[in-house]
């Protein structure tokens, strides 16, 4: 029952996708390739092998001209045209070899203008006679990629340009960085959006005419730089006999790295188009997905070449591949700023961070550096202007901690050195009072719990803390006073409990310190058993006039007024004015009300 369901369902896909011409393409090229293993290098002919390749595209060109224009099947038609392109850019790959041992200049430099010009014709001719129309914003940057496919393997031969082989690498490397500034001319392209391809003569939609054949393209790109890599790199040619193939090696020069201005320059035309379309969902996917290229910028292999080409590389540019990646991404995220996208602010905000221990000699992760304070305090400072302006707690709170480590780096060299982290415990606390006083979100009534438990605790730490036992007990006795003023203040201001606890607690280590210090000052003059039981006779005498005071009823029922925490209304004042009751009370008010703000 199965084996019936399922055989129609897979001849029915094998009709409806036909990938034959596929499959016919790819053994095309399986066995151009496998030519090249029976024959020696010196002895190939490459009239044939390019005629060979010729050849075919012409008859696959041919086929689909012939069913569009006369079976109007677009959906074969499709994969006909991507192949075509596919072998386009095998042309100009099938040629590596034959360059690698080229002695000919002149017969060398015809075979890349035929193969460009034969590609170009190809392509002008199947448009054409498809009828198809597409605007010169998609076209120049095509043929300028097919030129640079059939360029650089004869720019790369060491025997047609004899050069040094450090040059022959940064030619290799090249590569895609050039790719990546042909992919910048799509820019006009993406910014008119689905307009310039209205009417194309297709039935395929936009994005996906033009663009898939684009996204060959890309991924053509990165197998050609890993590709030249094998075959000129610094332990290429890649054949270690010249004379019979003998092995290949992978240590090679190339490095994921290569590929992050290409990969940029993608991403950069993603979010343009994104933008220019009021997309701006997309846009803030492709601003949290380039970080991701901070991973290419890792070394990812330990071979001899791949290192010796990486220091060259370090040197020449002067930073290594993860310090340049962060660079780039600072500006593209500022230009996302500027852009308006949501969270690209904070983004940048983030590679500034990043500055502060990513170095122009930062590799990994172990060779990152110390914390740099000017890159810190100036993150800290943007963000810090960026969530005032949308007066966000949070945000402020990141700001402060950011610029608390940067005060953290700079205090070793000032004469506070002894004291950083009392310094800097105190500017995170005094960050938490003021920021939970002055703003009335949800992460500030966060912010008023812990401001109101740190104050009480801190002068805690002071009093019975072997870290301030230096101190004098007068000085302790201020900066707790000044502590309970503060949690006053605070409690006065939010018409908070909590801060209202936290006084009540703070005063009491206050009285305690006050009894601590006559107490010392009494005993050396009378003695300690003297002053101890004087202690005792005086704390039981206030117990018992407690206990009389609440009989006498003199004390009040509430110790604490009937604040709520930090909202600046009372309990009972909080539940009249919730959304529930103002609902009831619009509903029985007979439609006096229609809308309230919640």
């Amino acid at each position: 029952m199965t084996e019936s369901i399922s055989s129609p369902s897979f001849v029915r896909w094998l009709y409806t996708h036909n990938p034959f011409y596929a499959i016919s393409a790819a053994l095309m090229l399986f066995a151009v390739r496998a030519s090249y293993g029976e024959l020696q290098i010196g002895s190939i002919n490459c009239w044939l092998m390019m005629g060979v390749l010729a050849g075919y595209t012409l008859l696959l060109a041919g086929v689909g001209v012939c069913i569009v224009r006369l079976g109007k099947v677009w959906e074969d038609a499709r994969s006909i045209l991507l192949l075509l392109l596919l072998l386009f850019l095998s042309v100009s790959i099938s040629t590596d070899d034959l360059f690698v041992k080229a002695t000919s200049p002149s017969e060398a430099t015809m075979l890349v203008a035929c193969g460009f010009m034969f590609s170009v014709a190809v392509s002008v001719g199947v448009v054409r006679a498809l009828k198809i129309r597409i605007g010169w914003e998609y076209a120049v940057p095509y043929f300028l990629f097919l030129a640079l496919f059939f360029v650089t393997p004869w720019w790369c031969s060491p025997e047609l340009f004899p050069r040094h082989t450090r040059n022959l690498n940064w030619m290799v490397f090249l590569f895609p960085q050039i790719a990546a500034l042909l992919t910048l001319t799509l820019l006009p392209a993406v910014r008119r959006g689905a307009k310039s391809v209205e009417n194309n003569g297709t039935p395929w939609p936009w994005p996906w005419f033009p663009w898939t054949a684009f996204g060959v393209v890309a991924v053509a790109v990165t197998l050609r730089s890993f590709a030249l890599a094998m075959t000129f790199g610094q332990t290429g040619p890649i054949w270690n006999d010249l004379k019979g193939r003998s092995g290949i090696t992978f240590d090679t020069i190339w490095g994921p790295y290569f590929l992050i201005p290409f990969a940029m320059s993608i991403l950069l035309l993603l979010f343009e188009g994104a933008v220019a379309a009021g997309n701006m969902a997309t846009a803030r996917k492709v601003v949290v997905a380039s970080p991701a290229l901070l991973i290419l910028a890792l070394p990812w292999s330990d071979g001899r070449a791949f290192q010796t080409f990486l220091e060259s590389r370090m040197t020449a540019i002067i930073g290594s591949p993860l310090w340049c990646t962060t660079l780039l991404l600072l500006a593209f995220f500022g230009w996302a700023t500027l852009r308006r996208v949501p969270g690209a602010g904070y983004r940048f905000v983030a590679m500034i961070f990043m500055l502060s221990i990513v170095g122009a000699n930062s590799i990994d992760l172990k060779t990152l550096n110390s914390p740099q304070s000017a890159p810190l305090f100036v993150a800290g400072t943007l963000l810090a202007v960026a969530s005032v302006r949308r007066r966000s707690s949070a945000g402020c709170l990141g700001a402060s901690a950011i610029l608390t480590f940067a005060l953290w780096s700079v205090l070793p060299e000032t004469m506070l050195a002894r004291w950083r982290m009392a310094t800097c415990y105190h500017v995170m606390l005094a960050s938490c009072v003021s920021l939970g006083v002055i703003y009335r979100d949800q992460f500030s009534r966060q912010l008023r719990c812990v401001g109101a438990a740190s104050l009480p605790l801190s002068s805690l730490m002071v009093m019975a803390s072997q870290i301030a036992v230096d101190v004098p007990i007068m000085w302790k006795l201020l900066y707790i006073s000044l502590l309970t003023f503060a949690g006053l203040t605070c409690a006065w201001q939010c018409r908070s409990r909590w801060y209202m606890y936290s006084a009540t607690a703070t005063t009491t280590l206050f009285c305690y310190g006050l009894v601590m210090l006559g107490f010392r000052e009494a005993a050396s003059i009378v003695g300690r058993t003297t002053m101890a039981a004087f202690c005792w006779s005086a704390t039981t005498m206030l117990i018992g006039f407690l206990i009389s005071a609440h009989k006498a009823n003199w004390l009040p029922k509430r110790l604490f007024p009937d604040w709520s925490h930090g909202h600046g209304l009372t309990l009972a004042a909080a539940a009249e004015n919730s959304p529930h009751d103002q609902n009831a009370r619009s509903l029985d008010s007979a439609g006096e009300e229609t809308e309230f703000d919640g």
